[in-house]
């Protein structure tokens, strides 16, 4: 295993980040895990969202029944706002 900063080899574990091993390269000190995985939402879970939010459910009330933050939920409605928009000028 290499360090993504600077590519050497001398590493050494240095604890957990959600049950996943942490490494720290002793050359630049950067601290690392062996491997990321991108944290995403499902298109189908947006969709949920947002239909729930057009039938007359308020933010804090999605929030509570599926663990998204509100604030995730009021980005997801910007942003298709945002397509309808440019959508509706072309």
């Amino acid at each position: 295993m290499q360090c993504p900063n600077c590519h050497s080899t001398q590493i050494f574990k240095n604890g957990h980040r959600k049950t996943r091993q942490c490494y720290k390269c002793k050359q630049c000190g950067r601290q690392f895990l062996e491997f990321y995985q991108p944290w995403r939402y499902s298109n189908d879970i947006k969709q949920l969202c947002l239909k729930m939010h057009l039938d007359g459910m308020s933010l804090r009330k999605i929030e509570q029944l599926t663990n998204i933050h509100h604030t995730t939920i009021l980005y997801w409605l910007r942003k298709a706002k945002q397509k309808i928009e440019d959508i509706s000028n072309t």
